[in-house]
């Protein structure tokens, strides 16, 4: 069967085996993995479902033309082909990106320039526009791809976290590592060391079924060829999956120190489902399991690097003690920066996760 759109989502290096078993589940079709990425295909329903719904996804793009080109003239002409009042309008605010590998264009600021003036002439080029659109185009070998934004804003930024401790994890990442870990939320969740709370956060608005991005200003919203019925009835069956009555959820999110437990606070609150989730003051050395539960999930970012002062692999070590002590048969996600933490954990691990983090290629240990 043929699909009428190609895509290609962004997300987290690292991600990409657990992003793609949910675009699978979003309906998506012809998903063939890349580095950073993934390629897929669908209708505009598919695109609108993938954006609302996604977890892990960081971006979306609609990919618009496919050509080869070794000079600007013939790259400016290719862009001229492009039905751009499909996606563009007297209100549409431009930004073009472009990246160049083994070709013989390599300038990309040139480049960018140059496709800029192309749409500019067709009259789509107000840079104060409201409705702000980015355009891609990637060269490589002298193969060129024109895309097109439909996400907007980063679709890990959901809007609660508007404050947030060292290092934050993105969303996205949160919501892959709970989906990797294959959590469900009726199995008992610990994030001590919780940070701003991303973890429990991402959890909460997951056991409840809730759309994460129903906020989310999109810049496919701006398309003059935009199909508000079929995107209305996609937003409506999405906001219509949601549980209005959860429960008390077994999540529970602790930290030390007081300023991160007053954080994690506000940022559940913004999210709406600070009822759902257990939060307290408590040093992890201390940690225990709550009551009536015997086996759970336990997920821990430890502070390491630039976050912390202290020895690290201790830090490591000194979790592995409490983990073998007091959470025998728990299953536990633990971030590493490296062999040496892993050794100092001292636990047995199953699996891996090898993901970029804060610019830093770092292990999520299944242990």
């Amino acid at each position: 069967m043929s699909y009428p759109h190609r895509f290609y989502a962004i997300v987290i290096p690292g991600l990409e085996e657990v992003a793609a078993k949910e675009l699978a589940q979003l309906s998506a079709h012809e998903i063939k993995l890349d580095n950073g990425g993934i390629h897929f295909s669908g209708t505009m329903e598919t695109m609108f479902r993938v954006n609302l719904r996604s977890r892990t996804i960081t971006r979306v793009l609609l990919r618009l033309k496919r050509f080869t080109a070794m000079t600007l003239n013939e790259i400016k002409t290719h862009c001229e082909q492009v039905d751009w009042a499909q996606f563009l309008n007297d209100d549409s605010s431009v930004s073009v990106h472009a990246t160049c590998h083994k070709s013989k264009l390599m300038h990309t600021k040139k480049l960018e320039d140059e496709i800029s003036a192309v749409i500019g002439k067709l009259g789509f080029s107000n840079k104060e526009g409201s409705s702000y659109q980015q355009i891609f185009i990637r060269i490589e070998n002298n193969r060129c791809l024109l895309s097109i934004d439909t996400s907007g804003e980063r679709l890990d930024r959901r809007g609660y976290r508007l404050e947030s401790g060292k290092a934050p994890v993105r969303e996205t990442l949160a919501a892959g590592v709970l989906q990797w870990m294959e959590w469900n939320s009726e199995e008992p969740l610990l994030i001590p060391m919780c940070g701003s709370g991303t973890f429990a956060i991402e959890a909460a608005i997951t056991a409840s079924h809730r759309a994460p991005n129903l906020m989310h200003e999109f810049s496919f919203l701006g398309w003059p060829q935009l199909k508000q019925r079929a995107w209305k009835k996609v937003k409506e069956k999405s906001i219509s999956m949601a549980r209005e009555e959860c429960g008390e959820l077994p999540i529970y999110a602790s930290d030390l120190h007081p300023g991160a437990v007053a954080i994690t606070g506000k940022n559940a609150e913004r999210a709406g489902v600070d009822s759902l989730i257990h939060i307290e003051q408590r040093d992890v050395n201390e940690l225990t399991s709550p009551a009536d539960t015997t086996t759970g999930l336990i997920i821990c970012n430890p502070p390491y690097g630039d976050r912390i002062n202290a020895d690290v692999r201790g830090v490591y070590a000194s979790l592995g003690k409490v983990f073998k002590e007091s959470f025998d048969g728990w299953r536990m996600a633990v971030f590493s920066p490296e062999v040496a933490c892993e050794k100092a954990l001292g636990l047995p691990v199953k699996k891996k996760l090898k993901i970029k983090h804060g610019g830093k290629w770092i292990y999520i240990l299944d242990v």
